[in-house]
Formats: structure tokens, sequence, C-alpha cells
């Protein structure tokens, strides 16, 4: 059935851009910026979906899961890819997937990857077929974590097990291929502001620093909505009422929203110096995009390195979307070739 579905969706999605423009009349536009059809498209589709605050989680996680997979093709085969459980001083674990497209070139990067989802769905498998690009464009190791969700878990779960998985990568970095002083921490939506709690943890704890902070179209303000929420509120992928629900679920304490970890937007440009390079990109149509705007300005203002990239006719989470819209894979291969880049220069 999920084929089925899949072809249906990728054969919709296929349509000549300008034969969408007409069979939907319409074009979305925001302050001079034009939707992507393929967009278009999919946020037409996103309507006529269960929205995801109106399910128990666990049934939210499986209709994402499914979303996802519909508009995936064959994934890009990797060398070498392994399944791990890291031991934490909870005796707990904490699955971590490894990606490495060539085992055979020594001293390469690694990438920790944390995958977006609102801190409530989402997964290693959600993003499996991203981190086998991400590992095969970017030329390095990608340690994916699958962390705990909200709400079973709320904060602090996911930033412990994340800020466990990055302690455990730079204990083995030269086992695994690589080097504790070429380790990137990347992430999606939540899991780009979960990479930036990371740092912060880091460095108020005096633990090394990541080299590099990739940040795509990142939540970095749990305690307002900006401007951008209100315009694209809804009959969007992503909406206001989502969003609600997701930080609902990781933040129930509405004081505890203001933290640095949760919004680190309010931190003054003094908290954010010595952060790593930074690779911030953000989407035109899509409720987080002020934040990530300003989350930018702030690095900036520090002193910091940042490129900030802004692709304005794209939708919340397209790093899904590249197999069925040419400016996703655009942008995809854009943040690849920077951590590329990087990696090779120490340039951003």
């Amino acid at each position: 059935m999920l084929g089925i579905k899949r072809s249906l969706a990728q054969f919709a999605l296929s349509i000549p851009e300008n034969w969408v423009q007409t069979v939907f009349g319409t074009v979305t536009e925001s302050s001079g910026q034009v939707l992507n059809p393929q967009c278009q498209l999919l946020c037409n589709f996103a309507r006529i979906l269960p929205k995801l605050e109106s399910l128990p989680p666990s049934k939210a996680r499986k209709l994402y899961l499914e979303n996802t997979k519909m508009l995936q093709t064959d994934p890009i085969p990797v060398a070498h890819l392994e399944d791990k459980l890291i031991p934490t001083p909870s005796a707990s674990f904490i699955p971590l997937r490894i990606y490495n497209a060539n085992p055979q070139k020594g001293n390469q990067g690694i990438i920790l990857y944390i995958h977006g989802g609102g801190f409530t769905i989402g997964s290693i498998e959600t993003h499996d077929e991203f981190c086998r690009r991400l590992s095969y464009f970017s030329q390095s190791i990608v340690a994916a974590v699958d962390y705990r969700l909200a709400p079973e878990h709320p904060y602090p779960a996911a930033l412990e097990d994340c800020f466990q998985a990055y302690q455990y990568i730079r204990n083995v970095a030269y086992l695994m291929g690589g080097s504790p002083d070429k380790i990137a921490v990347a992430g999606d939506s939540a899991g780009g502001l979960l990479s930036i709690a990371l740092a912060l943890r880091a460095k108020k704890e005096k633990t090394p620093l990541p080299a590099f902070l990739g940040l795509l179209y990142p939540m970095t303000d749990c305690s307002r909505e900006s401007s951008t929420y209100e315009e694209f509120s809804e009959n969007f992928v992503l909406t206001r009422a989502t969003m609600r629900w997701f930080i609902q679920n990781y933040i129930p304490e509405v004081a505890d929203r203001s933290l640095p970890y949760h919004s680190p937007l309010l931190l003054e440009a003094k908290d954010v110096k010595g952060f790593p390079a930074t690779y911030l990109a953000t989407a035109g149509f899509d409720p987080l995009r002020e934040e990530g705007d300003q989350f930018a300005e702030l690095l900036l203002a520090a002193g910091q390195k940042v490129s900030h990239r802004h692709f304005p006719n794209l939708i919340h989470g397209y790093v899904h979307y590249s197999h069925v819209s040419k400016a996703a894979e655009a942008a995809e291969m854009d943040f690849f070739q920077s951590l590329r880049n990087f990696f090779e220069t120490r340039k951003i």
C-alpha cells in the first residue's frame, strides 16, 4: 500500500511547474517571494491529512514516517552503515546510526546529526535517506542520534541524549576514522535548536565545542511567536497549532521556555562569543523564518563566522523534498557542499 501511495505522490509532484500553476490557478506570494509550485502541491496535500496535534503521539509519529517514505526513492547505498547502542551514565542506551560513504578515506569530518520533528516525532528512520545523502555528498561520517521524544520524555531528555552522543563521538572519533577537532553538529528544525543547546552546554561545561554548526530552518525561540508565525499560521506543512503542540510536549512549564537552551535568541551577543562556525538556512514560507534570521544576526553581532543562506521559495522541512523539488534539492546540495568545503578548508 505504501508503494502505491508513493507512486501516486511522486507522479503528482512530478507535474511540470507551469502545469501546477495552471491547474491550481493561484500563486502564493509573500514579501516578493513566490512559493515553489511543488511546495505548493505539498501544502495542498498536507491540508487533507490529519493534523498532527489532533493525534496521539504514537500515531503522529507513524503518520510522519509514512509521509516521509512516500516522498523517497531508492536510497543512496552507503559503503558502511552500522547501528549502535551507546551506553550512558544512567545505564540506559542511546541508539546511534553511523553512515560512512567512503570508509577508505582517513581523517574524515564527523557530523552528529539531530533530526527534527518538534521533539515529538521523527527518528533515524524518517531522516535515514537524508543522512545517506549527507554522508555521500559531504564525504563525511554521519552519526544520527535517535534521542528520546516528548511528551513521554520532556526536557531535558532530548538534550541529555544528544550531549551524551556528542561526548561519545569525541571519545571514539579516531576509531571511527575521523578526528575530534573535525566534528560538526547539525540538525533541522527542533534538531537545529538542540544543536545550539548542545553548543551552549558544551561552552558552559568547558567541553570542547564542535567545529561547525549546521542549522536548517531552526527553532531558536520557544518563548514567543514571531510575525512569521502569524503570516504562515495555517495552510502550510508546518502550522502555528502544530508548533504550539510541539513546544507544550517538550517544555510543559511556560516559565522554562525562556531558558537559554530553549530560546537562545534571548541571549546577548557576549553569550554566543566563541561559538562554532555556523551555517544557518531559512525558508521563505516557514513560521520559523524570522527567528532563524534573527539568530543569524545575533551570531554576526558577536563577531562569529556565519553563512546565512535564505531559500525564498521553499517551505519548512525541505530536507524531505529533494526528490520532488529541484529547488529543495539545490538547497540541500548547498548545505552538503558547505560542510565538505569546511572540513577541507576550515572556511565557511
